[in-house]
This record gives C-alpha cells, sequence and structure tokens, in this order.
C-alpha cells in the first residue's frame, strides 16, 4: 500500500499559511491547484498535456507551490522525476529540477507573486504571470487529493482480502484433509476379518477424543442441508449447497458487503465533489468496481475442471462450482452497483447528454458492455435453463464470459502501466492451463485420442443407453467413483460438447459370458489373477506391463439413461441397431471416497445411479478391505434394466456379505424370478423404497460400527437420506458418514 499521512485535520487556530505538508500527495495537491488555471504563453492549439509541459509560467507557479508547501525535497523531484518521461516523449522537453528554477526566485519576488483562490480557481481563468495556491485553496486541493488517494489504496487492499478469505477457506480444507487421511491410514492398518471373533469383539474404529466433536460437526455442519431438508432438489430455479458450503458461500457475501459499506473518508470542502453524498458515491462506486475486478480470478479459478484446488481439499467438483457461481454473482452485483454509480453521478452533474458523449470512449463502453454480459451470463445460467437447455448454457456461456473478460480488459487499460491486469491476466492463465490439463487427460487416454471408438446400443425395454469405450490404451486405471468426459466427434455441429459420465465398470472384449468384476474370494493382494478387472490400483498392478494390462482391461462401460439434448441425440445414434461412434475421452475426473475403510456400506441408489455401487463393487469385497456388510437400495423404472445388472454382477452379488433391495417402481407386473432365484441376497419389490427406514434400520443393525451411507439418484431420495443421516447423527451413532455421489453443474 502507498505510503501517505492518514488524516491531515486542519483548525481553524493554526496559521495555515506557515503549515508545511509531507507525504507525496503533496506535489500532486499543487499540480492538482495550478491546473485549474491555464497559462496562454504557449500555442492554444496544442493539447492540455502538451502545453503543460511546455509553459514556463506553469513550471513556475507549480515549483513555487512546491517551495511553499512541501516540506521534503525528496518527494518534490520524486514527483518531476517520475513526469519527465511523459513530457520527454510529448514534446521532446526534458522538465527542469526543481532548484533550477527555485533558486532563481529572490525571497522578496516569491512574496510578490499572487495568490490563486479557490473561487478564481474554479471559474478556469487563462492567466499570463505565475501564480501560487493561496493556503485554503490549497489544503482543500491536499485533502481531496489525501482523501481519494487514500480510498483508492484502500480499494485495492480490500480486493486483496477476497484472497485471504479463500487462503482461510482452503487452509481449512487442507487440514481436514489430512486428518481424514491420517485416519484413513491407521482404519487400513488393521487387518481384515469376515466374522468379529466374540460378541464383544466388534470391529469398530477406536475411539478418539475428537469423536464427539466431529459427530458435532457432522450433525450440525458439514452433512445437513443449508435449511429444512432441501439440498439436491431446487429450490425454484435455485439450488442450494449443503450447509458448510452455503455457511462458506454466506460468509464470503456478508465480507463482500462488510468490504463495500465501510473505511470511506468524507471531507468538508473536496474540490472535486463538494457535496459528501457525491463523494460517497464516487467512493462506493469506485470500490465495488475495484472489487468486482479482484473477484474475476476466483471465478475463473473455481470454474477449472482441473481444479488443484480439489486435489488438496479432497472437495469435489460440485463445492468448487457452487464457489464458482457465488463469487460469479457477487462480482456481477459489484459490477452492477460500479455502472450504475457512475452512470448516476454523470447524469446528475452534467446530464443525459453528457452520458451519452461518455459512449464515445473507448474505456466507458467497454466498461458498460463488459456490465452487460456478466449479467446477461448470469440470467443463461439458473438452474432451469442449464438443466432443460444446456446448449444455450454452455455456448452463451462461453461467448459471453469471452466478451466480459476481453471488455474489462481494455476498460481499465487506461490506468498507467496497465496495473489492474493484474487481475486479468489470471483468468486467461487459468483457462489456458485447464485446457492444456484436458488436453493431458485426453492423450492419457490414448495417445491418438481421434482415434478412440466407442460402441453404443440402446435397449427400449430398459430405455437404456450402453457406452462401450474401448480403453485399451489407457494409461490411467480409473477407480470407484469417477467420472469422464465424453465428446462424440460424429456430430460435427455439437461436438464441442462435452458430458460427464459416471464409470459404472470395465469390461473385457473377450470376457463370456460377460462378468466384468471377478466374484472375490479373499487372498493376498500379490495373487490375485491378472484377468481380474480391479478398478483401483493395487500392488498387483505394478506387476503387470502395460501390454497385459491392455489385454486385461479392454472396456469403459458406461450406463446412460436418455433425455433431452446429447443424450437424445446419443440415443437415436442406436435407436435400431448398435452403433460404433468416434469418441473423445477427457478423464478420469473426481476421487475415490474410502468406502473400503467402513466395515459397512449403504448404497442408496435409483436408475443409473447403480453405476455407482457398481462401479465400488471389486474394491469393497477385495481382501484388504475392512467392509463386513454391504447392502444396496435400487430404486429402478424397468424391470429389463434390472435383468442385465443381475446378468453381469452375478457373481459378486452371490456373495455372503451382499444385501440388494431392488424396488420396481414402473414394471409393477414384472415377474422378479428370472434372475433372481439363485441371488439369495437379492430381493425384488414393486414399491418405491421407503429411504428414512432403510438408513434409520441400517444405522441400528450397524450400531457403533463405522458405516458410510452412499446416495446417488433422485434428488428426493438424496434429500431424505441426508436428513435420516442427520438424524441418526442426533441419536449418537457417531461413526456415521454421509457421501452423496451426483454432478452438479
Amino acid at each position: 500500500m502507498r505510503g501517505y499521512p492518514f488524516i491531515i485535520t486542519l483548525c481553524a487556530s493554526i496559521n495555515v499559511a506557515s503549515a508545511l505538508y509531507s507525504g507525496k500527495w503533496c506535489p500532486r495537491a499543487c499540480a492538482t491547484a495550478v491546473d485549474y488555471a491555464t497559462f496562454n504563453d504557449t500555442d492554444s492549439s496544442l493539447s492540455r498535456k502538451v502545453r503543460a509541459c511546455q509553459s514556463e509560467l506553469r513550471i513556475n507557479s507549480l515549483y513555487l507551490c512546491f517551495d511553499e508547501y512541501c516540506d521534503s525535497d525528496g518527494e518534490r523531484e520524486g514527483w518531476i522525476r517520475d513526469q519527465r518521461p511523459a513530457c520527454n516523449k510529448r514534446t521532446n522537453v526534458t522538465l527542469p529540477s526543481y532548484h533550477d528554477v527555485v533558486d532563481r526566485w529572490e525571497p522578496d519576488a516569491k512574496q510578490g507573486v499572487r495568490r490563486l483562490t479557490a473561487d478564481d480557481a474554479m471559474k478556469y481563468p487563462v492567466l499570463n504571470e505565475t501564480v501560487i495556491p493561496d493556503a485554503s485553496f490549497f489544503a482543500r486541493s491536499f485533502t481531496t487529493m489525501d482523501a481519494a488517494w487514500w480510498e483508492y489504496d484502500i480499494h485495492l487492499v480490500y480486493g486483496w482480502y477476497m484472497y485471504y478469505f479463500w487462503i482461510v477457506v482452503i487452509a481449512i480444507g487442507i487440514g481436514t484433509r489430512l486428518l481424514s487421511l491420517i485416519r484413513n491410514l491407521n482404519v487400513q492398518n488393521q487387518k481384515y476379518r469376515s466374522i468379529p471373533h466374540t460378541e464383544s469383539e466388534p470391529l469398530t474404529r477406536p475411539r478418539s477424543i475428537l469423536s464427539r466433536p466431529q459427530a458435532w460437526l457432522k450433525q450440525y455442519l458439514i452433512v445437513p442441508a443449508a435449511f429444512g431438508d432441501r439440498c439436491s432438489r431446487p429450490l425454484g430455479w435455485c439450488t442450494i449447497p449443503p450447509r458448510m458450503q452455503s455457511l462458506t458461500i454466506f460468509l464470503f457475501i456478508s465480507f463482500n458487503i462488510l468490504l463495500c459499506s465501510c473505511s470511506y473518508r468524507l471531507t468538508d470542502g473536496n474540490i472535486y465533489w463538494p457535496q459528501k453524498t457525491a463523494q460517497l458515491l464516487r467512493y462506493v462506486s469506485d470500490r465495488t468496481g475495484i472489487i468486482s475486478l479482484a473477484n474475476f480470478p476466483l471465478v475463473w479459478l473455481f470454474g477449472m475442471r482441473n481444479d488443484f484446488l480439489m486435489w488438496i481439499t479432497g472437495w469435489g467438483f460440485g463445492t468448487y462450482n457452487a464457489f464458482h457461481k457465488w463469487v460469479a454473482r457477487v462480482s456481477t452485483l459489484q459490477a452492477v452497483v460500479h455502472s450504475l454509480g457512475y452512470t448516476l453521478m454523470i447524469i446528475e452533474s452534467s446530464g443525459w447528454s453528457y452520458f451519452w458523449q461518455y459512449w464515445t470512449a473507448h474505456y466507458f463502453w467497454n466498461g458498460e458492455v463488459a456490465t452487460i454480459a456478466m449479467c446477461a451470463i448470469l440470467a443463461f445460467s439458473f438452474y432451469g435453463i442449464r438443466r432443460a437447455h444446456y446448449e444455450i448454457f454452455l455456448i452463451t456461456h462461453i461467448v459471453l464470459s469471452i466478451v466480459a473478460l476481453w471488455t474489462m480488459y481494455y476498460h481499465v487499460a487506461i490506468f498507467v502501466d496497465g496495473e489492474w491486469n493484474i487481475f486479468i491476466w489470471p483468468c486467461l492463465g487459468f483457462w489456458i492451463l485447464d485446457r492444456l490439463l484436458r488436453l493431458g487427460r485426453m492423450l492419457s487416454f490414448n495417445r491418438n485420442p481421434f482415434n478412440t471408438h466407442a460402441t453404443v446400443s440402446y435397449d427400449p425395454n430398459s430405455n437404456l443407453v450402453r457406452m462401450d469405450v474401448n480403453g485399451s490404451k489407457n494409461w490411467i486405471s480409473p477407480k470407484p467413483g469417477t467420472y469422464y468426459y465424453i465428446y462424440v466427434l460424429n456430430d460435427l455441429l455439437y461436438a464441442y460438447q462435452s458430458h460427464p459420465f459416471t464409470l459404472a465398470y470395465e469390461s473385457s472384449d473377450n470376457a463370456s459370458p460377460p462378468t466384468p468384476l471377478s466374484p472375490l474370494v479373499p487372498r493376498p493382494p500379490p495373487h490375485r489373477s491378472s484377468s481380474s478387472l480391479s478398478t483401483e490400483s493395487t500392488e498387483s498392478d505394478a506387476l503387470l506391463t502395460p501390454t497385459t494390462k491392455a489385454q486385461s482391461i479392454s472396456n469403459l462401460v458406461f450406463l446412460i439413461r436418455p433425455y433431452d439434448g446429447f443424450t437424445s441425440r446419443l440415443k437415436s445414434h442406436c435407436l435400431l441397431h448398435p452403433k460404433k461412434l468416434r469418441v473423445l475421452v477427457e478423464g478420469p475426473y473426481g476421487h475415490t471416497e474410502p468406502l473400503h475403510t467402513f466395515q459397512n456400506v449403504l448404497f442408496i441408489v435409483g436408475g443409473t445411479g447403480i453405476a455407482v455401487p457398481l462401479s465400488h463393487l471389486h474394491r469393497l469385497l477385495q481382501a484388504d478391505s475392512l467392509v463386513q456388510s454391504v447392502k444396496i437400495i435400487w430404486a429402478v423404472r424397468e424391470h429389463a434394466f434390472l435383468e442385465s445388472v443381475l446378468r453381469e454382477f452375478k457373481g459378486q452379488l452371490g456373495d455372503e456379505r451382499i444385501e440388494m433391495e431392488v424396488h420396481v417402481t414402473r414394471d409393477e407386473d414384472a415377474k422378479d424370478e428370472v434372475l433372481a432365484e439363485n441371488l439369495k441376497s437379492v430381493r425384488i419389490m414393486t414399491h418405491r423404497p421407503n429411504v428414512a427406514a432403510a438408513v434409520e434400520e441400517t444405522v441400528r443393525d450397524a450400531g457403533q460400527a463405522a458405516l458410510a451411507v452412499v446416495a446417488c439418484g433422485p434428488a428426493l431420495m438424496a434429500d431424505e437420506a441426508r436428513r435420516t443421516t442427520v438424524e441418526m447423527l442426533g441419536r449418537g451413532f457417531r461413526a456415521l458418514e454421509y457421501f452423496e455421489e451426483s454432478f452438479k453443474w
């Protein structure tokens, strides 16, 4: 922050004529006061800036003002030194040094120089003599400059406070991430036992002194909805993040309101804005504009797919996407206040005709366009539009973001040395970095990414599209719960679009019948067969050469429910018969929750959400897993979808630790004995599941043993699972954790 005196108090009892002022604002105050006059010793046809460098009368007046009021020789010479390059560039004139001019004036001659009063100066006189601002006029000029530049500096400081806020938030996230990793490492050191040895020796996590505060945090901050029980379900055209995210966002909004409402120095006799209401309007407009600009890099950072903050905090895309949206909304509101404030100032001072003249100024209309573009982005980003018209949302989001950033660059270009571009260039840097990392993920999936093929097929009975992507050249082993962005290159008009899909499982081309994940036979990992298709790397993976892995892991399977837009077009490709498409695959994204460190796991899923437990099953049933029981509550519309899952996962679903409860909600007359008759762990029902009862029953059965509740399905189902989890935490079941697998735009 620039050095300056914080407050200069001018009292009537002080002889201001003999007062000397310190600080760099003293020379600037002299220049401001002197420049109210026009000196006629230069060609009037030249620009004001050129004449200011050439006029000897102005230079004498300016330097004598320095001598009269400024006590620092260094500040005087510093100001002159800063002005010389501009004068050299404009007129090829070098400003003389301070002493070269002042030393030529005798004391009596100085005393005889005319004193310019504020009343005369405000008439913008044309002079043919040297003048010195009188003490009162200079005091007003100094106070005005001091307050204005103090505000300018504090605006910038408060802009940087945005980053301090998020540094604290991220630091908290890193701390909790480290504690979670340490806890999981301790849990993983425990040995796997299929059944507790005695009733008095249950397999539970050791209690720590932090268990009670951790349970309190989960019950009141981490797990609950922001208010009520509505979290996954939208509220009108808006979505409300969970309580911890909402609290963070609320604090951020409150922090912005506070910083935009405080620290305004309003002064009497201000020569720029005599009325204090005008001063306040100017300062508020500047403050909101600067903080809005300071928020720009945060908007771009939180909107990245490849945000490194996700990795260091363990927070998912949905968390940072919520931050991205709310920082953008705050920044947009601040930009609107900034633009309206300046519009009101111009109209009040000079009228509408003068306001329209401002639109000819390059910086002004670029700023107005930037604000309009930001408002348009906000309008096209509401949940209803994103969900119903994704293509419109995507195109407008990209185009308008470019317009906003481009015009903002030119809006702030008028400032010296492009100092405000410090907030523009990081946005471009984040955008380029994200695209490079996306390309890197594509290349890691296939060195020739445009040569990746997928077979898509549609089953009308289950209303399901299955996509098998050739993953034989994939160098990053997918893990449970991860997802991929897929571009379909056959649709040239929409080839730029990418949509995220959770990986259901991996399959092998030579598997007959298809059993993508081998049933578990507990054994040490090094002896695991290389044909076993793990969804998470283990020690035995290191024994496989790339060629061997390519042979054993050939296809990534995605189960897709067709709706509108992209998924509807995907369905149309294979409506009559399976079809091979050329695709780009970008991923994997996301991180795997450590479900294998829990003794009990409950999945509450609906429809294609079954991909989540399917992707986790193999890991949960491995020999080093602590899992004792896995319960899957699955609500599915079509019996045909159920049959396909039972057929392909018959081996794993037959494990004694798995219990599956299927609720066929549409085909109520379908018979359930087709495949389930040989799977004692599978129960098929023809009514909607009672999510609350299922969660409560499973929690009570688990007791104080660690239980993970994982929800992936319709919004109402997820909200019921979340609400019941909070209730059970309140009843003393501290070893309960809630996870929600959903991709929130």
